[in-house]
Order: structure tokens, then C-alpha cells, then sequence
């Protein structure tokens, strides 16, 4: 596995990604169990994380495994040239990598000769033939330190500064000051460099090597058959492309799109479901509107309100709400967290959906700021604490002499009352991140 995590960064990045996820779960999971909080939202969020980490990981796996099977001859070849002192044992080994016309003679350690391009390379070769093409090829301990090798070799050599076509997937080529041309090639954890009087000796040479040439090749292919091109492409380690057919790859990806889908808005509401307590008698929903209302009258910043139906309700939080000046400039800030119900009686279900709103404006010597923000879905945990120091204005505009605002936002204190009331009540209390029509709420509830 080691080797291919050196030879694959797309492999390492989405291993990292998930056990970093799997870390952060770990560590909310802790301070949602200290808190007395429910763990089903960590376990939603584990889940959904995985369903979008896991298929990039074992993609990323196939791939790498695949590049690293298809390069083992250069491997073995590399392994035996470096091992094998000089006799026919390396000859074989140097015509392996570099075609049967190759004079070992002609075959150079480059590493000294070439500064701090090759100053991390275990081994770099370089082979002259006598039709005046040459070859190099260097191996490094993984990939993100062979393609540093590669923008180094451009680098130093000069022919980044030239009029060149390509990249490090696909391959750099580049017209030599001499006339000639030179193709210089990331492959995994080896650094490919080919030059010939046009491309298609560069293909040839490369294939004599047995060298796949990708796909993609910013190389003039005249006088060479032109592979059939279906489907698209996706470049992989090793120098070649991974050719995908429509005609699967569609509808896999659509019975992907949909388990994501299904899971996140079916998984939300199992996440934040409380059921009713077990033993209490549903009351009527004229009952629990009642009693929702009166959270509103007691010691608590809820504002209970009725909405444009008898059975919706909006509990509101203001918890900012206020103007003040600081640091010579004139700001204004208001916030608004908002919880939608929607009480089913029939079922026996209050649906609550969460609305953000905010808007920021300030205005002094750099000129005038707004910002405004709002957002609509569900809301598992927040908490939040600002102080601002300076004056304020009261209701009627006038300063007042208070040096400073602060507020304090914790969902949890604000979702309880509810949450306990529609409970203790005999109702379900069940989030949901889009309520949508009557047609699609199998769905989005």
C-alpha cells in the first residue's frame, strides 16, 4: 500500500481527507456526548462523508494499482540496472528500458552532472544513440518528489523559457534551440525525457522502450495510426489514460447521484428526530399551538408567531439586534435565526425547518460595506459570542453611552423549549432541510 500511496497523490489526499473525517466525527461525537446531545447527527454526518470520501479513495485505488502494474517491467528493469554490476546481466536491463538499439556504453549516471534537478532521484540515466536521439530516465521516492524533479529539469535546462505545449499529465514537448524536439514526461514516481529530429521518433522511441505514450500527447502523431477515441478519458499515473464508456459510466453515475441525494435529505431527518415520550396522549394540534405559544410569553428570547396557515408557526430568535459606533466607524448589525413548524396532526409530526438571515453594514474612511447572508436547511449545533466595544444608538436613534454590545447564540437553548414542548405534547418532532412539494416529501421528509 506504501508504495502506491508514493506513486498516487490523489490516492494519499483522499486517504488524509478521510481519516481526518473520521477524526472529526470522533471529537464532535465526544463534545455532542458531553453536552448530553443526541449522536445521531455525527453518525448522519460520518456517513454522508464517506459516502462522497470512499468512491474518490477505492477510484483513486484502482487507478493507481492499475499505473502501478502496467510500469512493474520499468520497475523490474530500473531495479536490475541499479543492482547489477556491468556485464550482460545490466545490458539487458538498460535494452529493457531503453530499446534493443541501445549501446550500454553510451548509458551515464546523471545525477552529479545535473545539479539539484536530480539531487533526490535514486537513479537517472541517460542513453545517446548514434541516430542522435537520447533518453533520460530518472525514478524518485514518490510522485510529488518526481514531479518536482520534472519542473526542476525544465527549469535548468531552459525549456520552460521556449514556446512549448503541455503539462505534467499530458507530457511537455518543446522545439530545442538545435532544431530537434524534446519530450519531457511525469510518470508516477519517473521522470521521462525523449528528444528525436520530430515526434513521431520520439513515439517510436518511446515504444521501443515500451513506453505507453498518453493519449492525450501534445505529440504530432503523423505516419502513426491514430488510436480509436470513445468515451471520455481520465488521466492516470503512468503516463497513459483510462478510457470511459458513456454507456456505463452514465447510469452509474446517476444511481450514485441518487443514493446521495436520498440519503441526505432521508438521513437528515432521521438525525434530528425526537420522538414522543413514550406513555404521553397526542394532544390536538389547537393544544400544541397553545402550548407552543405560551414559550414565547415566559422567560425565554423566543417570539411565537402564526404563519400565513393555521398549521404553521415561526419561532424567532433576534439575538442581534443593535447599531453602534466603533473604531470612527458607523456600523449596523441585525441577525435572525428563524424555525419554520409545520404541525401534521394526522400524523402526529411537527416539521421544523431552519432559517438564517443576517446582514452586516458599515460605513467610514475606506468607504461603504454590506453584507447579507442567509440560508435555508437544518441547523444541528451552534453557538456563538461577540462583544463589540463603543457606543450604541437606541430605538429612537439617539447615542447612547453603553461602551459596549455583546450577545450570546446557543441553538441548543433555543431548540429545547420546542423540542421538549412538541414531545411532551405525544407529537414527533422531525427537521427537515426542504419540505418541497406534496408529491416529492416521501423524499425531503
Amino acid at each position: 500500500m506504501l508504495p502506491l500511496l508514493r506513486s498516487s497523490p490523489g490516492l494519499a489526499i483522499s486517504l488524509a481527507l478521510i481519516v481526518a473525517g473520521v477524526l472529526v466525527s470522533g471529537l464532535i461525537g465526544i463534545l455532542f456526548a458531553r453536552g448530553g446531545a443526541s449522536l445521531r447527527p455525527v453518525f448522519w454526518f460520518l456517513g454522508f462523508f464517506m459516502l462522497v470520501a470512499l468512491p474518490q479513495f477505492f477510484g483513486h485505488l484502482w487507478l493507481a494499482r492499475r499505473a502501478w502494474i502496467r510500469e512493474a517491467p520499468h520497475r523490474a528493469a530500473i531495479e536490475q540496472m541499479a543492482s547489477a554490476t556491468v556485464g550482460e546481466e545490466q545490458s539487458v536491463a538498460v535494452e529493457r528500458l531503453f530499446g534493443a538499439d541501445v549501446d550500454p556504453r553510451l548509458v551515464t549516471d546523471v545525477r552529479a552532472s545535473m545539479g539539484q534537478v536530480f539531487a533526490e532521484a535514486d537513479l537517472a540515466r541517460f542513453a545517446v544513440f548514434s541516430s542522435g536521439e537520447s533518453v533520460l530516465i530518472a525514478r524518485f521516492k514518490s510522485s510529488s518528489a518526481a514531479e518536482k524533479g520534472w519542473v526542476q529539469y525544465l527549469q535548468q535546462t531552459g525549456l520552460s523559457q521556449l514556446s512549448g505545449t503541455g503539462d505534467s499529465q499530458r507530457g511537455y514537448v518543446v522545439t530545442r534551440p538545435a532544431g530537434d524536439r524534446a519530450y519531457a514526461l511525469h510518470l508516477g514516481t519517473l521522470v521521462g525525457v525523449w528528444t528525436g529530429p520530430d515526434d513521431v521518433a520520439i513515439r517510436k522511441r518511446m515504444a521501443s522502450g515500451g513506453f505507453t505514450v498518453p493519449s492525450r500527447a501534445p505529440l504530432a502523431a503523423t505516419g502513426m495510426p491514430e488510436p480509436a477515441s470513445t468515451g471520455l478519458t481520465v488521466p492516470i499515473a503512468g503516463g497513459s489514460d483510462l478510457r470511459l464508456d458513456p454507456r456505463w459510466v452514465i447510469p452509474i453515475l446517476a444511481v450514485y447521484l441518487g443514493i446521495v441525494v436520498v440519503y441526505y435529505f432521508k438521513g437528515t431527518a432521521w438525525a434530528g428526530t425526537q420522538r414522543a415520550r413514550p406513555g404521553v396522549e397526542k394532544v390536538g394540534a389547537t393544544e400544541l399551538a397553545r402550548r407552543l405559544e405560551s414559550i414565547g410569553t415566559k422567560d425565554s428570547p423566543l417570539q411565537i408567531e402564526r404563519g400565513s396557515t393555521p398549521d404553521e408557526w415561526f419561532a424567532t430568535w433576534r439575538y442581534a439586534d443593535a447599531k453602534w459606533i466603533d473604531l470612527a466607524r458607523a456600523r449596523g448589525m441585525r441577525r435572525t435565526f428563524r424555525i419554520r413548524l409545520r404541525l401534521d396532526e394526522a400524523s402526529g409530526v411537527v416539521r421544523a425547518t431552519d432559517y438564517v438571515a443576517g446582514w452586516e453594514a458599515s460605513i467610514g474612511r475606506g468607504g461603504a460595506q454590506f453584507e447579507w447572508k442567509a440560508a435555508l436547511g437544518l441547523v444541528f449545533a451552534q453557538y456563538e459570542h461577540r462583544r463589540v466595544f463603543g457606543f450604541q444608538w437606541d430605538e429612537t436613534g439617539r447615542l447612547k453611552p453603553d461602551p459596549s454590545y455583546a450577545y450570546t447564540f446557543n441553538l441548543k437553548e433555543m431548540k429545547s423549549p420546542l423540542v421538549e414542548t412538541v414531545t411532551a405534547s405525544g407529537w414527533d418532532w422531525r427537521p427537515t432541510v426542504w419540505e418541497g412539494p406534496r408529491w416529492l416529501r416521501w423524499l425531503t421528509q
